[in-house]
């Protein structure tokens, strides 16, 4: 905007509300979105490389970063704080599912949602999530027998 929009000025003792510009940083999409809509590329020619090869894969629709395939939907790109919601949500859901990393990856995919770092995200904040880890179902765990090392020996002596 070269020209800012309000008509008048305010008038003293008047309330004017403020308005207050965020900088959203670079992410793992600014450079797919500059190589895209303006071919401007990173200057680490490796960078570079890697971005001309893997753009076919992606697409800006009104200015937002989409990712396509063969095998899903046309997906929308996020970064952040939305993937902290996003996994959130999916995950506590509405009913409280609690599903486990992989299925809580491949539901956020099936929801439209892409992010590179998507699976091992997903299996961290399966991890720290403290209500699963309370509320396991341990019961279904494998049974193995009980072993004690024997130092001196160093063999395994079995319980």
């Amino acid at each position: 905007m070269k020209t800012p929009r309000i008509s008048r000025y305010p008038v003293a003792g008047e309330i004017v509300p403020q308005v207050h510009q965020i900088e959203v940083g670079e992410t793992w999409m600014t450079a797919y979105q500059c190589y895209l809509a303006d071919g401007i590329l990173p200057l680490d020619p490796t960078e570079a490389r890697k971005i001309k090869k893997n753009s076919s894969k992606y697409t800006i629709i009104d200015g937002k970063l989409f990712r396509h395939g063969f095998t899903h939907p046309i997906l929308v790109c996020v970064d952040g704080e939305q993937c902290m919601r996003i996994m959130a949500e999916l995950h506590e859901g509405i009913c409280g599912s609690h599903i486990g990393d992989r299925s809580l990856s491949l539901k956020a995919i099936c929801a439209g949602y892409y992010w590179p770092t998507m699976r091992e995200d997903c299996t961290r904040y399966a991890q720290r999530y403290k209500q699963c880890q309370q509320h396991a179902d341990w019961h279904n765990a494998p049974l193995e027998e009980l072993k004690e090392i024997d130092v001196t020996v160093g063999r395994n002596k079995y319980l």
